[in-house]
């Protein structure tokens, strides 16, 4: 079954501030909460929050745990996750305790996507008085942590002594509700130079522990040849890919017609007018997705005919929900048609 998911803007982008939400010019509870009741009453399946203490300069943004746990009493049914919960942020086993007490009072709802704090992280683990250590030490202390949690979810008692962490019989109850436990997703870079190592080494971690794979926004001549580099881990690792449920995280811009969207990145231009993450429309488009719901749609049938079964969308028209009303009334029927 196809899994849309929404990403809500818990972070201002306007003024050039930051990508994903350039409409997104304040942090507004009453809008957060109206945006998390609109969604629930679509047919999008997930919220999906941010994890990141700052974002390397002063925009204002929510911690991503605390407002996952407020999303999830406003929505009874929607999943809901994290975008790369950073393990660095917190003691692993203090995060096996967290997220089963999520799980329960979900009811179930929870998405585990955990993240070995990424090369784009280090500002704000440092600054915050955490470790940053090496790419390798990094990956290191990410296995130890999914080992950690995975024992504390499924086992009446367990200690682990690890380089990084240990633990000695912790009592952990209430156990997840999901059984064996919360599926786990781990998730790799857009391709550039800077994360070429780190997505090498987090292949291993996701061939060896992951029910779910995600991708930063990647266009899909990109994402064809990163399936095939991972392919090559799984072989190594002698295991089937197709065993792996596979994730796209992606901006979006959808409008009724051309005219529409025209209007739209007008605005998104004039809000932000140094053109630091938008203006360059050719370019963004090589990793993300626009157009009139054809479009959108036939964009998202090549990812979907590639194992694409769950979709992040950051809505670029955000905190407007039309964008995600036209994507509700025409794409995601017609997806559903086809497909599920």
């Amino acid at each position: 079954m196809l899994d849309f998911g929404f990403c809500l803007p818990i972070f201002p982008g306007g003024n050039d501030s930051m990508a994903r939400t350039p409409m997104v010019n304040s942090l507004n509870p009453n809008t957060l909460h109206g945006l998390v009741e609109e969604i629930d009453l679509m047919d999008f399946n997930s919220i999906w929050i941010a994890d990141h203490l700052n974002m390397n300069n002063d925009t204002p943004i929510l911690e991503g745990l605390t407002t996952l746990s407020w999303a999830s009493n406003i929505s009874k049914r929607l999943r809901l996750g994290h975008i790369h919960f950073n393990n660095l942020l917190r003691n692993p086993s203090l995060t096996a305790k967290m997220y089963s007490t999520l799980d329960i009072i979900t009811n179930g709802r929870i998405n585990f996507f955990i993240d070995g704090g990424h090369p784009g992280t280090k500002n704000e683990v440092t600054s915050y008085g955490y470790d940053f250590l090496s790419d390798s030490e990094r990956i290191e202390q990410l296995e130890e942590a999914i080992k950690i949690i995975k024992l504390m979810w499924t086992q009446k008692s367990a200690s682990f002594q690890g380089t990084h962490y240990n633990i000695q019989k912790p009592i952990s109850y209430p156990k997840p509700l999901q059984k064996p436990h919360p599926q786990i997703w781990i998730g790799s870079l857009t391709e550039s130079k800077q994360v070429e190592e780190w997505n090498q080494k987090i292949f291993e971690i996701i061939a060896k522990y992951a029910d779910w794979w995600n991708v930063t926004p990647v266009g899909i001549q990109e994402y064809k040849e990163t399936q095939k580099k991972i392919k090559q881990v799984f072989n190594s690792h002698n295991r089937n890919f197709n065993t792996l449920n596979k994730s796209v995280e992606l901006e979006i811009l959808i409008g009724k017609d051309e005219e529409d969207i025209k209007r739209i990145k007008k605005e998104i231009n004039l809000n932000n007018p140094k053109n630091d993450y938008f203006g360059d429309w050719e370019n963004w488009n090589k990793s993300n997705v626009s157009g009139n719901p054809s479009i959108i749609i036939s964009k998202l049938k090549e990812y979907i005919e590639l194992g694409v079964t769950n979709f992040m969308f950051w809505f670029l028209d955000s905190p407007s929900i039309d964008g995600a009303r036209i994507f509700n009334q025409q794409v995601i029927p017609e997806l559903r048609r086809i497909y599920d």
